[in-house]
């Protein structure tokens, strides 16, 4: 058997302008910075209050009493504007793989669960780990192994798909090959030089169904 690990956000739905939206208005209206797109998508993968503490390095702002805050705000946000769908044909590649499936977020158990309800067809995915359930976010690659535990896998016999670099560090931490996809992400090929060949970055996810089903048919 063997096994795919998608992150959620920006691979399989089209939720990282949403957040970022949400970040964006949740650290103006706390703290008053101004955080600009690419910081938030570079950072994508991490448990929220680790992103918070970042920015915060960043903008070299102190007040580091504010991070619940702004955390509490942004899911506030998010949770009020969730207005996300697949990106095409996204379901139909998941339907299409027959073998072990699971999701590694950093986001909250609550808004993976709700946005897995609304985008994703039901029982397609088989592993489903979020940031309340480890420790570490990304790039530590504690999400990662405690899929290979739950899945009874080896790192060889798994693909990682992601579209951050915090993601393909993690999944080269956790032993994995990763696999990146950007849709319409701000970042740029190069924001992965020295993370991952530059052949296995692809524009769009459903670019990589035929690679994907190619990966799963080989393990029966």
């Amino acid at each position: 058997m063997k096994g795919l690990i998608f992150d959620l956000d920006g691979v399989l739905v089209d939720s990282m302008p949403t957040h970022y939206k949400a970040w964006k208005i949740a650290f103006d209206e706390t703290t008053s910075l101004q955080v600009d797109e690419r910081s938030i998508y570079l950072l994508e993968g991490m448990r929220g209050e680790d992103l918070v503490e970042e920015i915060f390095k960043k903008y070299s702002y102190t007040d580091l009493s504010k991070t619940k805050d702004v955390l509490l705000r942004k899911d506030e946000i998010f949770r009020s504007m969730m207005n996300v769908k697949p990106y095409d044909k996204v379901n139909e590649i998941l339907r299409q793989l027959k073998c072990t499936k699971g999701i590694v977020s950093g986001s909250a158990k609550q808004d993976v669960v709700s946005i897995i309800d609304r985008c994703l067809q039901n029982d397609v995915i088989n592993i489903v780990l979020t940031g309340d359930d480890i420790a570490q976010g990304k790039p530590n690659p504690e999400g990662f192994k405690l899929f290979l535990q739950r899945a009874r896998l080896n790192p060889s016999d798994v693909l990682v798909i992601e579209n951050a670099p915090l993601g393909v560090q993690a999944s080269n931490n956790a032993a994995i090959n990763p696999v990146v996809v950007l849709n319409n992400s701000p970042l740029r090929v190069n924001d992965f030089d020295n993370l991952i060949p530059m052949d296995q970055i692809y524009d769009e996810t459903k670019n990589i169904g035929d690679k994907l089903i190619t990966w799963c048919h080989g393990a029966t």
